[in-house]
């Protein structure tokens, strides 16, 4: 009696498979770049476009201003704490805001700036040096992390420094 209700199922199932792993055709062969699907028949129709340089092209991704409404609502915070006087508060709302969007120069330099305010000068100079890093083409966000940048060597004692960056911030 099992064994009549195994060959009932197999039968069952075996209706449902699909064959059409049989009526596939098989992949082209020949040479790469031949136009024809067969040697003997060239064509001269096929026409042929040039492939641009890929180190021409942008960058897929400079943010100059942040997109995200998230981002946008932790700055807003972050402006405000730190026109309070709460430094602390504002970094944390800051480096969650790099959190979501780390490519954004202009959340680095906004954290660089509370850095400094918070006397933590090296600390500020690297966050600055990163925001232009990312900063692509955006010639004033550039020359703000710059003038940052001299400020917090003055602040150090490191007068050099501080001339190198202000003269960077010119450029």
């Amino acid at each position: 009696m099992k064994l009549i209700y195994l060959a009932v199922i197999t039968l069952m199932l075996s209706a449902c498979a699909d064959l059409s792993m049989y009526n596939q055709t098989p992949a082209p062969t020949g040479q790469p770049g031949e136009a024809s699907r067969y040697p003997g028949n060239q064509t001269s129709s096929a026409k042929t476009y040039p492939i641009e340089d890929p180190s021409l092209e942008k960058p897929l991704y400079t943010a100059s201003k942040p997109q995200n409404p998230a981002v946008i609502a932790l700055l807003d915070g972050a402006h405000q704490q730190s026109n309070q006087g709460q430094f602390d508060l504002a970094a944390v709302k800051l480096e969650r805001a790099v959190r979501i969007s780390p490519r954004d120069a202009r959340v680095w330099y906004e954290l660089a700036k509370v850095r400094e305010q918070q006397k933590k000068y090296q600390l500020a100079i690297s966050l600055a040096k990163k925001s232009n890093l990312l900063a692509g083409d955006n010639s004033n966000l550039k020359r703000n992390n710059w003038l940052l940048i001299a400020q917090c060597f003055e602040r150090l004692g490191n007068e050099d420094s501080a001339s190198k960056a202000r003269a960077n911030a010119i450029r």
